[in-house]
């Protein structure tokens, strides 16, 4: 039985998506098991929309304009998915390990503090929900920018870094040294480098292209800190991590 129209334009893009190359009429009728008119007729309605261009000399079709646009829009999508994905996972490592869980997100150019699980005895913060964390001191912000491209962090980089605290790292060279040693841990801190007597420790998040694009962090007062700081709350902490990345179709870990 032939195939619907519209089922054969999907299963077109599928067949792009699996080559990573130009393809040709005659290549996709056989790959798709239909005839080659049939097949002429789709790969022309896709390239009138745009979802395809032709090589002139060659031919042969590849992926389109149309096609990039929908591109970004899935990781608009995305984006605005990791806190309702992330969510859940964050409420449940709270109720683990009774304190309060944070994530922090990518957006734009800068990063926010998007979600806060808080716990019945919450932390007392100067931030909230939709203000903007800053890569030199906040834990979530650091493993974020640690995992990004070097471009990135150069970008990152350029900024000027406010010492909140004495324990505040603004120094570029420091900080490229703190990324390059959480690059190899997974794990990122804040030792009292935003508030006084408040700590925080985060593991990134990775979308589908395996790019940071959120963390999780747990967050500390300084009194709880050595009986809360232990190696089964950062295991718990990586787990939760590794979760959100994973429904974000991601498919990098942190050990």
């Amino acid at each position: 039985m032939e195939l619907k129209t519209i089922e054969k334009a999907l299963l077109v893009f599928k067949c792009f998506a699996q080559s990573n190359s130009s393809l040709g009429t005659t290549e996709l009728s056989r790959m798709l098991g239909t005839n080659k008119a049939t097949m002429s007729r789709v790969l022309s309605t896709l390239k009138k929309h745009d979802f395809l261009e032709q090589d002139p000399s060659t031919r042969r079709y590849r992926l389109g304009s149309a096609m990039a646009l929908m591109a970004r829009a899935v990781n608009r999508t995305m984006n605005g998915e990791v806190v309702a994905i992330a969510r859940p996972f964050a409420d449940k490592l709270r109720d683990e390990v009774g304190e309060t869980v944070h994530i922090e997100v990518v957006s734009g150019n800068n990063i926010y503090l998007a979600y806060a699980a808080v716990t019945p005895n919450p932390v007392s913060l100067t931030i909230e929900v939709g203000d903007q964390v800053m890569p030199h001191a906040h834990a979530g912000a650091k493993a974020i920018v640690a995992f990004s491209e070097p471009d990135e962090i150069d970008r990152w980089l350029k900024r000027d870094f406010f010492p909140f605290t004495k324990n505040t790292v603004t120094d570029p060279d420091e900080l490229r040294e703190i990324y390059r040693e959480i690059r190899k841990t997974g794990v990122a801190y804040d030792w009292e480098e935003y508030l006084h007597e408040i700590y925080a420790v985060a593991v990134p998040i990775f979308n589908h292209k395996n790019n940071p694009v959120a963390a999780v962090l747990i967050v500390v007062p300084s009194y709880r800190m050595e009986k809360k700081w232990d190696s089964q709350s950062i295991e718990a902490l990586k787990e939760t991590a590794n979760r959100i990345s994973k429904r974000l179709h991601s498919s990098r870990i942190i050990l």
